[in-house]
């Protein structure tokens, strides 16, 4: 029994450690920031010299995103009504992951998802 005990135990699987919705977050600030922007009169960044002046607002998107970790649609704002996507996990190309949509929606997609979905910005 005991033996059994220490077998399911140790069956490989953990327990989500406190980065487990790092990608959430991210996509809820990026959201937070694109609705901050135009309240102060300012465009979304265009490009990553342009990001560090807003990277404040978004202390844990900015550190992924410059770790190559999270796709930002550079240029792009929340857009009433569109499902594209404007930000996402890079690993959601292949594995899934977290997505914001143009519409403020943050959620979790397939990689199958992310394929068929729209990109914004993109024709």
């Amino acid at each position: 029994l005991l033996i059994a005990a220490v077998v399911i135990g140790c069956s490989g699987t953990t327990t989500p450690g406190p980065t487990a919705n790092q990608g959430k977050l991210a996509m809820e600030e990026f959201s937070a920031m694109l609705k901050q922007l135009p309240l102060d009169k300012r465009q979304p960044p265009t490009k990553m010299a342009e990001f560090e002046a807003v990277e404040p607002m978004v202390p844990s998107a900015g550190l992924l995103l410059k770790q190559k970790a999270i796709v930002y649609q550079w240029g792009q704002t929340l857009k009433e009504g569109s499902n594209a996507i404007l930000v996402y996990e890079v690993k959601a190309e292949t594995d899934g992951g977290w997505v914001l949509l143009q519409d403020g929606t943050v959620k979790k997609m397939t990689a199958d998802e992310f394929k068929a979905a729209p990109k914004a910005g993109k024709k």
